[in-house]
């Protein structure tokens, strides 16, 4: 506006014709009204050019703050599956589980069940776990025997003196590292052991009897149903079984029902449920068998995941341990009452007994093991297992003094 004004001025003193004046006082109005239109568009703009550039820097950063922590959530957040077994303490076991993982991560970590039938048959679902497309995995000493035949030990008949016995071996944590150390490298470093929990305590179920002894196996001439698992077969055949069958789980119940086969073995609550004392009448509480869940997980997956995810897990395997452990009891305790209700004649044999049962299937069950099982973790597991009763023993006396 200045400039305009003294461009008016300077014209009028230079002696200009007086037209030549007006044009250009004319002109100086007409630019000095145009300039300070212009020039505060100018200044809007620029404003306009200032708070676009104030947004766009918010927004930038913004953009930044969330590229930085975004993909970490993401990271965070994970599923992961777990296959279990139908029976009862296996599908609890599962959901306690899965629930404090989930709780524990606050959701971070998420766990989806799914039960062994609907992945494949035990050699297939430990292959998807090694392969790492399954995360976890809840299989018996039979599921995980081909790849680690060490886990055979544990069903070593009459291994076992007590319940007790048998859930404590796994709090042994010397016994318990060198059982991981040895899965993985049976695995080749794809199989971690995350704990051992009760499957069953295993029993004997006739349409003929009462089995008192291995010489009532023969008297009856019992065909024996048994897992395709070589331990089992090589035991009651040296017990005395007729014959030897190899039948599915599902097949169990038509087979006792035509004759196929004469009696079966395995947990109270699993025989009960799967509604085999609708066939067979007779029980024999043997307990010659003890045999542990695995619970097991990939090794990578294990190990990508954060400590405190780790962490989670560990927690999440103690408490399904303990939840499986008390489930089992409990159930094989209901289970034995239905069957007392139910008129199944169930015997309990003698120490004598047990006795007899114990002299031929020690060393037959001894024979087979020395073959499947590296010496040295025979001992290990049978140094653990003196630890074991010692500890238990030794708390039993504390809370009679």
């Amino acid at each position: 506006m200045k400039i305009a004004a003294m461009t008016w001025k300077g014209s009028a003193l230079s002696g200009t014709r007086a037209s030549s004046g007006r044009e250009s006082r004319d002109k100086g109005i007409s630019h000095a009204r145009q300039e300070p239109r212009q020039e505060q568009e100018r200044i809007k703009n620029s404003k306009r050019r200032t708070i676009m550039k104030k947004h766009a820097s918010k927004l930038l950063c913004t953009l930044s703050i969330s590229a930085l922590f975004t993909p970490l959530a993401l990271a965070q957040s994970v599923e992961a599956t777990l296959a279990h077994p139908h029976q009862n303490y296996g599908v609890q076991a599962a959901e306690a589980f899965k629930n404090h993982v989930e709780a524990a991560t606050d959701g971070e970590l998420t766990i989806n069940l799914v039960r062994h039938g609907a992945l494949g048959g035990d050699r297939e679902i430990t292959d998807q776990l090694r392969l790492g497309e399954l995360e976890f995995n809840l299989p018996g000493a039979g599921g995980i025997a081909s790849i680690f035949p060490h886990a055979q030990v544990h069903s070593w008949p009459f291994l076992f003196t007590e319940r007790s016995v048998f859930w404590a071996l796994p709090q042994d944590p010397e016994y318990m590292q060198l059982t991981r150390d040895e899965l993985l490298d049976a695995s080749g470093n794809t199989m971690r052991l995350l704990a051992l929990m009760e499957n069953s305590i295993r029993h004997l179920y006739t349409t003929r009897g009462p089995i008192r002894t291995p010489a009532d196996m023969q008297e009856h001439a019992i065909k024996m149903r048994t897992q395709a698992v070589p331990l089992h077969q090589e035991l009651f055949e040296a017990l005395g079984a007729a014959q030897i069958v190899t039948v599915s789980a599902p097949e169990r119940y038509s087979a006792l029902q035509s004759g196929l086969i004469d009696g079966l073995e395995g947990g109270l609550s699993s025989a009960w449920d799967a509604g085999l004392m609708e066939v067979a009448d007779y029980v024999s509480l043997t307990g010659h068998m003890y045999e542990y869940l695995w619970l097991v997980s990939n090794n990578d997956f294990y190990e990508s995941l954060p400590e405190a995810h780790r962490q989670a897990v560990d927690e999440a395997a103690i408490i399904a341990t303990a939840t499986s452990n008390a489930i089992s009891f409990q159930d094989d305790n209901e289970a034995l009452v239905l069957m007392a209700e139910a008129g199944k004649e169930i015997y309990v044999p003698t120490v004598d007994e047990l006795r007899q049962w114990q002299d031929i299937a020690v060393p037959a069950a001894r024979n087979f093991i020395e073959e499947e099982v590296p010496e040295s973790y025979i001992e290990a597991t049978l140094a653990a297992l003196e630890r074991t009763e010692q500890r238990i023993a030794g708390v039993k006396g504390s809370t009679t003094d």
